[in-house]
């Protein structure tokens, strides 16, 4: 036997590393490829989901969910998508590996149920930065518990006896057009006017503090303007949740430069900081009774919730949560109804005849609750709401308890099913002509196909135990902003069509066709 020189056992070493080299990341790539195959097979044929229909690309990888929410089109173009599905393989169908979706109205009571609560999904709790706030709740339980801390300040005769200061903000708004916009020929953009309008109207219940954005020149609000900007990047942060963790970890200086228009809500959040801190002060002095106020802020501190849920970060959670909420949904379901009345002579004709009949006089608007027993005011704000759909993306639960029936199915626990307000608004056995818009289809009490009143198949505000809190507050927005609008002026559409109001592209909420401008008018005079 021949030794090896010294230098030879250094190149079988060399040797023998440079296979190491080589085989590490091939015996890695190997395994990759074998998980994927497995898992395909697993998902596709294993998979308590795979006896439902639907394609087997959207079975297989959540990445066709990715590229209609941020490539295909203008992004968030998965609603449409999956509406289509649903024409070739019925109403209930799978749209990625672990979720059901439903197209079938008459199913909607159910799957979003009071008596039935069901889990949001834990994946999703984070996405807008809120995560201890009630909307973004995972838990049915701590839902339950949160919810009923906030229910007693949206209650309909605490936003009843609120609506003084509503119309006071109207007022104020009507002095501006008469003396700004009226007679001079200067275009009047109804989103931005609304859009200072809602988030005067949610900042002022909730915060202690006026900021009086109705005052700002041309109703160009940064902080709302903000606020819509906001929600942009829904899609990535819902695909990717890395990003935002990678977001919130970010110090305010880089996010200042990064993005510049934020910078207003930047400031805002600072401000509801010092309100809670001066807040937790006052009362730890003994000085509650020295502070009276309405205000949710400062009044959630008298529930009973435990003082873990009144800590300062996530009612700082609570609060963002509820005024990001109330203000573009309802600015577009008012500049979707302003719209439509104004496109449509006749109806506008009868909306005034209505409005007129019932306030002889222009400068003295009804209270609320008279507003809101007008039925044909009633019935352009329902179809109004119908066709601006409030949440636009899926809304998904999470199945708990026992399996859910759904005709020849049995939905298993622990799967994931959605349904969304586009669908059941465009449901033409319950709204025939469903794009069109309608106020007549609300008149007298009308029913639908199963006999039950129409209004349950209004699911702008959702439904059951996670409905919107904030229903109250935003009817009561509807019925004084419409009905002060159009008794009080005479308005004309200026170079807007359907595509500044028509839903394009989801971003949670729908968003028009990029490029519009919003709905746009002229203040030709004021009515007597």
């Amino acid at each position: 036997m021949v030794a090896l020189p010294k230098h030879g056992h250094m190149l079988v070493a060399l040797r023998q590393q440079d296979i190491n080299v080589y085989y590490v990341p091939l015996a890695a790539f190997a395994f990759t490829i074998f998980y994927g195959f497995a898992l395909g097979i697993y998902r596709l044929y294993f998979h308590p989901l795979a006896k439902f229909p639907g394609p087997r690309l959207a079975a297989l990888t959540r990445w066709t969910e990715t590229y209609y929410e941020l490539i295909h089109g203008d992004g968030g173009q998965f609603v449409f998508v999956y509406a289509k599905w649903h024409e070739k393989y019925g109403p209930i169908i799978r749209i990625n590996p672990d979720e059901l979706h439903v197209s079938d109205s008459y199913f909607y009571d159910t799957l979003y149920s009071s008596t039935t609560p069901r889990d949001k999904l834990k994946a999703l709790e984070k996405r807008f930065g809120s995560g201890m706030a009630l909307a973004s709740t995972t838990d049915q339980h701590l839902h339950r518990k949160r919810r009923a801390a906030l229910n007693p300040f949206f209650s309909r005769r605490k936003i009843v006896d609120h609506s003084n200061v509503l119309q006071t903000r109207m007022n104020r708004i009507t002095e501006r057009l008469q003396n700004e916009y009226m007679g001079v020929s200067r275009v009047l953009n109804l989103n931005e006017m609304w859009g200072c309008f809602t988030t005067d109207s949610i900042v002022g219940y909730c915060l202690e503090t006026k900021y009086d954005f109705i005052e700002t020149p041309d109703f160009r609000a940064s902080f709302t303007k903000s606020i819509f900007e906001l929600i942009e990047p829904v899609h990535y942060f819902t695909q990717f949740p890395i990003l935002r963790i990678a977001a919130d970890l970010l110090p305010e200086s880089v996010v200042c430069w990064l993005q510049p228009q934020m910078i207003p809500v930047l400031r805002f959040n600072e401000e509801m900081a010092r309100q809670l801190k001066f807040i937790l002060n006052s009362r730890e002095l003994g000085d509650k009774e020295k502070q009276p106020s309405t205000a949710v802020f400062r009044g959630i501190f008298d529930s009973k919730l435990p003082p873990e849920e009144l800590s300062p970060v996530r009612l700082q959670h609570e609060i963002q949560s509820i005024i990001g909420a109330g203000i573009e949904t309802t600015m577009r379901a008012l500049s979707v109804v302003c719209f439509h009345v104004l496109a449509n002579p006749p109806i506008l004709q009868r909306l005034r005849e209505e409005l007129d009949r019932e306030m002889p006089d222009a400068s003295e608007i009804a209270h609320y609750d008279k507003l809101a027993q007008l039925p044909f005011l009633s019935a352009c704000i329902e179809e109004g709401l119908r066709l601006s759909y409030g949440v636009s993306q899926r809304l998904p639960r999470v199945i708990t308890g026992a399996a859910l029936p759904y005709k020849d199915s049995v939905i298993p626990v622990g799967a994931t099913v959605s349904m969304d307000a586009f669908l059941v608004a465009h449901d033409e056995e319950i709204f025939p002509q469903s794009y069109k818009y309608q106020p007549e289809r609300w008149l007298n009490n009308p029913v639908a196909p199963d006999g039950k009143k129409l209004t349950r198949y209004m699911v702008a505000f959702s439904r059951g135990a996670r409905a919107c809190i904030g229903l109250q507050l935003a009817y009561a927005e509807l019925f004084i902003g419409i009905a002060t609008m159009f008794r009080r002026f005479e308005l004309d559409l200026y170079e807007t069509d359907r595509s500044a109001i028509d839903f394009h592209m989801d971003r949670f909420v729908p968003k028009p066709k990029p490029g519009t401008n919003g709905v746009q008018v002229f203040v030709k005079s004021v009515r007597s």
